[in-house]
């Protein structure tokens, strides 16, 4: 549970993560009473959503979110939404491998649980965007999304090439001028 305030409140909100798609939708209207009698009036939706959202390379299916998102608009929730980019689906591991991070060893992780996606892959940099922006172009009219959700927590390292020659790339702009103004200086 949280407390969040928002200009788009009208007070401090209450309320947690709700993730209905991970169970039957008959169950949904009882959750709605539910909430209600809890005083909730608030739900961050969508956090684990990217697989159920694109099933494939080229294919988005917004269906059961839209379903969601009406649902709890209708209900006077407000909403945190989610970009869905804290696991990525397994045929992107399957068809793109670079997607997995590395352990310090230089054994590749496999598909599955969170964080588990290279903050430098491409493939991660470029589906992660696109699924990002297809969320906020669809919902972007939704009055009762008060928040982004970006990550619900930064975690893992990842020491593969990709990640090794971004951290080169970073120490050779950090230390570039560093060292440059430490010789000007110099007696």
């Amino acid at each position: 549970m949280y407390e969040i305030y928002s200009s788009k409140a009208d007070k401090i909100v209450y309320g947690g993560d709700y993730n209905p798609e991970q169970w039957p939708e008959e169950i949904w209207k009882e959750d709605m009473r539910l909430l209600k009698e809890a005083h909730i009036d608030i739900v961050t939706l969508n956090v684990f959503s990217w697989a159920s959202l694109q099933p494939s390379e080229d294919m988005y299916d917004f269906s059961k979110l839209d379903k969601i998102m009406n649902m709890v608009r209708d209900n006077g929730l407000k909403v945190i939404l989610a970009t869905s980019t804290g696991a990525h689906p397994a045929w992107m591991a399957r068809k793109y491998p670079d997607i997995l991070r590395t352990e310090f060893n230089g054994m590749k992780r496999k598909f599955g649980g969170r964080h588990n996606s290279c903050p430098n892959s491409p493939t991660y940099r470029k589906y992660s965007v696109r699924l990002a922006r297809k969320i906020a172009e669809r919902y972007q009219d939704y009055d009762n999304i008060i928040a982004w959700h970006i990550s619900n927590g930064y975690g893992g390292e990842c020491y593969c090439e990709n990640c090794e020659h971004a951290f080169r790339e970073w120490l050779k702009a950090h230390y570039r001028g560093a060292s440059s103004s430490r010789s000007a200086s110099a007696p």
